[in-house]
């Protein structure tokens, strides 16, 4: 067998030998090879490094996996790989603006990151976080000096990603959809997603499914979740009654600035836009309303505020929501218009598009099918609704991401308790099959009376497949 003769080099290209090896050597036994053949020049335990496939861009790449072998990664005579040191830091700002720096493997994917990371912070329930990417100007707007009021980072995909007109554009913008959120794929590896060491993420809650079991005993998911349900009532997220809001202000006061005190908190104390919704900011004698319900807290610690803040928080019926706007077709006519299109940890909704108002829910449970393509997201709940819910979407595989990601949830709690399916009886499976995002997505949940292995099919037609029953 002829032999492979490849470039390696150490980070920073200040080393580079050439050495030949066998196509069926692995990639664990390569490493061992280098670090004999740069004894000098490395330090440290073999495990320790790995070989990183760069791209065009030396930021993006992808690590070559310890068991395969050269062969494997089609790689041709005199191409470069890089010999480097799988831990690197990774810079995680938090929702109240603290930043961590934190040790990670980087030839890890980020689902197995997100473990180290939640841990470092304190944080037990990892699957429900993730990572969010900020473009540079965002972070730049976003430091100290430049936050705004709320404390809200902006996160925004680059605009070339999205085809989208005017008019969708700017009530996605007025309604602050997550469909802007950009999040870190948990399948890849940081290199993979061009991430490096000077790029900051921000640690986020994905999923809303066990943060009711959260209280003052738990004190930094409780930050998290107070932080995060502070700034989506600021900025119109959920939106509130006049009431509410000011209720939602006191709190806030008491956590800010601890028990009320006649002859300090008067009006002209507050700088009103870190405390109200902007359409509420300019309402006459609201910072009074804002001190009386202040006034009803005396003696709650800031931990017992921010437990009572998100307490009420998870009253809102829009709390808990991810919110995708759709284009969904008018009834007995050929026209689509804007609908908002929500998922929770137990249904997925249809909501109206300008007040956020609940107009259809469906259980999670009931999901038994859904179909992804570029432009369109349609789901299938079998016996419980008439026909289809189809709609419009470039976001489609998002939606898919956040569906499967809340049932993968349901079922692994289900399971912890001795449960198997979605609707806790042993006789029901989920079947999935995730295909390329130009095909289809295809879940079937299925009874069955026999264990067995999982079917894998080929979907070959856009949007979605109905099986026969």
């Amino acid at each position: 067998m002829s032999t492979l003769s490849l470039r390696i080099s150490l980070e920073g290209g200040r080393v580079t030998k050439t050495i030949q090896f066998d196509p069926s050597t692995t990639v664990f036994d390569a490493c061992r090879i280098i670090k004999d053949k740069f004894a000098e020049a490395v330090q440290g335990q073999a495990q320790e490094f790995g070989l990183f496939l760069a791209d065009d861009d030396t930021r993006q790449g992808v690590w070559l996996e310890p068991a395969r072998n050269l062969g494997y990664y089609m790689l041709h005579n005199h191409d470069v790989l890089e010999y480097r040191q799988k831990h690197r830091t990774l810079r995680v700002r938090m929702l109240d603006g603290a930043v961590k720096t934190i040790l990670v493997d980087d030839s890890q994917p980020v689902s197995q990151l997100m473990v180290v990371i939640c841990t470092k912070i304190g944080i037990t329930n990892h699957e429900e976080y993730g990572l969010v990417r900020e473009d540079p100007e965002a972070q730049n707007e976003n430091q100290p000096d430049n936050r705004s009021n709320t404390g809200t980072l902006t996160l925004r995909r680059k605009a070339q990603e999205k085809e989208r007109d005017a008019k969708m554009e700017s009530l996605r913008k007025k309604l602050r959809t997550d469909d802007e959120i950009n999040w870190v794929d948990v399948g890849k590896t940081l290199r993979e997603q061009g991430i490096d060491e000077q790029e900051t993420v921000l640690l986020r809650r994905k999923f809303f499914y066990s943060d009711q079991n959260i209280d003052s005993r738990d004190p930094v998911q409780l930050n998290l979740l107070y932080v995060q349900a502070r700034d989506a009532i600021l900025d119109g997220t959920h939106p509130v009654t006049q009431d509410k809001a000011c209720e939602f202000a006191g709190i806030q006061v008491q956590i800010q600035f601890g028990d009320h005190n006649e002859a300090k908190h008067k009006t002209g104390f507050l700088d009103l836009r870190e405390f109200l919704p902007a359409s509420y900011v300019r309402t006459k004698n609201i910072e009074r309303k804002i001190f009386a319900e202040h006034r009803k807290l005396i003696g709650l610690s800031e931990l017992d505020a921010k437990y009572v803040y998100t307490k009420t928080a998870r009253e809102l019926p829009t709390y808990g929501v991810t919110f995708f706007l759709v284009k969904e077709k008018m009834t007995g006519k050929n026209k689509l218009v804007p609908r908002l299109l929500g998922v929770t940890k137990d249904s997925v909704l249809r909501l109206d598009e300008t007040t956020k108002e609940i107009m259809k829910s469906w259980p999670l449970t009931t999901v038994r099918r859904w179909g992804a393509s570029p432009n369109t997201f349609t789901l299938d709940f079998g016996d419980y609704a008439d026909s289809y819910y189809s709609v419009q979407t470039t976001e489609a595989e998002q939606i898919v991401q956040l569906i499967a990601g809340y049932i993968d949830i349901i079922l692994k709690k289900k399971q912890a308790k001795d449960h198997f399916g979605i609707e806790g009886d042993e006789g029901s499976t989920m079947v999935e099959e995730s295909v390329a995002p130009s095909k289809a997505t295809f879940l079937q949940h299925e009874e069955t009376n026999k264990s067995g292995k999982v079917e894998t099919h080929s979907i070959a037609k856009p949007a979605i497949m109905r099986g026969t029953d």
